[in-house]
């Protein structure tokens, strides 16, 4: 009896071991990673150091030498997390955490923890997307998503209406953060007839949604509705970031209802240059992250920027902070960091296409992209295209935008390199000074 219970203990423990095998193996990759990245940071705050006690001894100036310091950190860091070894590590674990999830039924949870989270989020819709904003009026459009539009200060100067394309990341209010950094009130007193994509927060049911459904339907639902409402018989389109790319398909695919194209920090060449997050996203295997995960949570993207270098993100903080700040400007900075962090699931079918498509294969640049079986052109774009370009940007590589400008059919067609990164595009006071006046110029002058 003795033997038959060591034989069932035996036979329970080997069972055991098989029931855990997917955790233990995500403990061993964790650790793995975990040792690599310690690695990459402690040799990143070396070089560091070194640089701080060479500056020392010369006798440079204190705020000169923290500047220098933190560029070498953050420049040996990144040069490290984006080396093969590590990327590897990075990709087993996520592997790793994906056979977890496979393994413990997660499909159930997944769906009702993203139903409650869209709930949640949009509880609080209402205050997030009104306080400081630009009054609007919501529109309706054939689709689940729904327009803003902003009519301009006094009359219409231009009589093409001007469509902005939000990206899928991050919430739609970076262009209008607050009234005196708004590209959105920038552009409407320069007498510009606006419209905005509004995708609101996708829950699980969303997420067999595909590029054709965003770049193809929703947009053409948007311009039709908008041609409806102005008389217009075309409308301008305005694609931020991820907006862009769905812009530059719509106006390959429809050319004949675009009047302008203008293209803001949009990643389209991504064999040009890649920074830290575009590296490890083609190193991914989206399909399995879909497949496990339905749509993407905000915060998986999140944990990218914040891995990217997690110093510079709580540094920031006491930087900001370390001189007296206006209440305006403190209000500016609460704004920026909610927007940074306010992410939203992403669409599993549109990520899957975008970081296979384009990230991995470079298919649209290579005018190789299909989208429900037509081919996306870049050459057939003849209408004047504005490309807007952070020459800073470190959230998409300044060379992957500005291939477009060369890439585009059209005639007609400028390069703009302003000095600034990714959101300061959207948000520097020198930007707004300087860069949105040329743009509104650029655009009233074809409108």
């Amino acid at each position: 009896m003795r033997q038959g219970s060591n034989k069932e203990k035996s036979s329970f423990v080997q069972s055991g071991f098989e029931f855990s095998k997917p955790s233990f193996d995500f403990t061993l990759k964790w650790f793995n990673f975990a040792f690599k990245y310690n690695r990459a940071f402690f040799e990143a705050a070396l070089e560091s150091y070194n640089l701080f006690i060479e500056s020392r001894s010369k006798s440079i100036k204190s705020k000169k030498i923290r500047s220098k310091t933190r560029a070498v950190f953050d420049s040996t860091l990144r040069q490290r997390i984006t080396e093969e070894d590590f990327v590897s590590s990075l990709t087993d674990i996520i592997e790793a955490w994906l056979d977890v999830i496979k393994f413990s039924g997660y499909d159930a949870y997944k769906r009702d923890s993203s139903e409650f989270l869209a709930v949640r989020s949009r509880l609080f819709e209402p205050y997030r997307d009104n306080l400081n904003r630009t009054p609007s009026e919501e529109i309706k459009i054939t689709g689940k998503f729904n327009l803003h539009h902003y009519k301009p200060f006094g009359k219409i100067k231009h009589k093409t209406p001007l469509l902005v394309v939000y990206s899928l990341i991050n919430r739609y209010y970076i262009l209008d953060l607050m009234p005196k950094v708004s590209v959105i009130n920038n552009l409407r007193k320069q007498g510009f007839d606006i419209f905005a994509t509004d995708w609101g927060i996708p829950d699980f049911y969303d997420k067999d949604m595909t590029l054709e459904n965003y770049a193809h339907d929703y947009v053409e639902n948007a311009v039709n509705k908008i041609k409806e409402i102005t008389g217009s018989d075309k409308v301008s389109l305005f694609g931020y970031c991820w907006g862009g790319i769905f812009s530059l398909i719509y106006s390959s695919i429809h050319p004949e209802n675009v009047k302008n194209l203008i293209l803001h920090a949009t990643p389209a060449d991504m064999h040009q240059e890649m920074g830290v997050v575009e590296n490890w996203t083609t190193h991914l295997d989206a399909d399995k992250i879909v497949d496990s995960m339905g749509n993407v949570p905000g915060w998986f993207v999140n944990s990218a920027f914040v891995l990217r270098n997690p110093i510079e993100t709580f540094l920031k903080y006491q930087t900001y902070f370390s001189e007296p700040k206006s209440l305006e400007e403190i209000l500016k900075f609460f704004w920026i960091e909610t927007w940074l962090y306010d992410g939203r699931p992403i669409i599993g079918e549109v990520y899957r296409e975008i970081v296979n498509k384009i990230y991995k294969n470079n298919l649209l640049i290579k005018n190789k992209m299909y989208v429900d079986h037509q081919l996306v052109d870049l050459k057939k774009i003849t209408m004047p295209v504005l490309n807007i370009v952070g020459s800073k940007d470190d959230l998409v590589p300044p060379q992957s935008s500005k291939t477009i400008t060369s890439a585009v059919g059209s005639k007609d067609k400028k390069l703009i390199e302003f000095p600034t990164g990714h959101v300061g595009l959207c948000l520097s006071q020198k930007a707004h000074e300087q860069l949105w006046p040329q743009v509104g110029a650029w655009l009233a002058q074809r409108s």
